[in-house]
């Protein structure tokens, strides 16, 4: 708890932390006004309802919001290197695996924090760009009320987590904060083309069958379970996501990665960063 308390004071006095949160946030809230002014609201369902309108914030809070967590997780560690403060905490005869620990419990406990109130602010938005351009806003106590909230937020934690443990990860390989968010943007951007062009080599024999079969939707392939792809899978699971989250064609040509597999997808992927990670660390010559 020592250096969890450490790693939290260090993180509340980097700008860093409030510069990558307020560029989550102002975005955020430019948009939906940018919505609303653009009428998008009334030429759809003419209303801002609950749990759909949680799809919205999600796109910010763990879709930008994961790319953020993976440029932020790997400055915040990668610093470290850059600053030589890992020396220092090797010569004062600290356990190296509970350092990187101690690392990943204080930017899980701020990511968390970060959620909640991205959640309170893109709420409370609605309703403002719901008062000023004359769109009915409906009760976030519909449906499953508080219980869609919780599960929006609870679905997309996790998999914010492991976004950011591939930065984090990719920052202690390299000893490097600028190598590491390099990596993690290339990684979290260069997935999405990927898949797309992955999806569109084996669709080529589905259409060429079009005509005598009927189109019928295809996997889930190998590639849906990549590092990105599958954490969408999670968050798309939240009610009122669907196939609003994620985007690209390729959401109606694929099937789903079911729930409890994509979970479970997530989960290694983050233990396995966590764990690089660790044995990093535990090898590397610190003079």
């Amino acid at each position: 708890m020592r250096l969890v308390r450490a790693e939290l004071l260090k993180i509340r006095r980097r700008r860093a932390t409030y510069v990558t949160f307020l560029v989550a946030l102002l975005l955020m809230v430019g948009v939906f006004f940018l919505a609303g002014a653009a009428g998008a609201w009334d030429e759809t369902s003419g209303i801002i309802e609950f749990p759909a309108a949680y799809a919205l914030i999600n796109q910010f809070c763990f879709g930008l919001g994961g790319l953020l967590a993976v440029v932020y997780a790997a400055a915040y560690v990668g610093a470290d290197w850059n600053w030589g403060v890992v020396r220092n905490v090797v010569a004062r005869g600290e356990s190296r695996t509970n350092y990187v620990l101690a690392k990943a419990a204080a930017l899980a406990i701020v990511l968390a924090i970060a959620v909640a109130i991205m959640y309170v602010v893109g709420i409370a938005t609605l309703y403002v760009v719901g008062i000023v351009f004359q769109v009915p806003v409906a009760s976030p106590l519909r449906a499953g009320g508080i219980g869609d909230l919780f599960q929006n937020m609870l679905f997309g934690y996790p998999v914010l987590l492991e976004r950011a443990a591939l930065g984090f990860s990719v920052a202690v390989l390299l000893r490097s904060q600028i190598a590491g968010a390099v990596v993690g943007i290339v990684l979290f951007l260069g997935e999405a083309i990927i898949r797309l062009v992955l999806t569109g080599l084996t669709l080529r024999g589905t259409i060429d069958d079009f005509g005598e079969n009927g189109f019928t939707q295809i996997g889930p392939e190998w590639f849906q379970y990549l590092p990105i792809s599958v954490g969408d899978y999670v968050i798309g699971a939240a009610p009122g996501n669907g196939l609003s989250f994620g985007g690209g064609i390729e959401q109606f040509v694929l099937r789903p990665v079911p729930l409890p597999n994509a979970a479970i997808a997530v989960a290694i992927y983050l233990v396995a960063a966590l764990a690089i990670a660790i044995v990093a660390i535990n090898r590397q010559e610190i003079a």
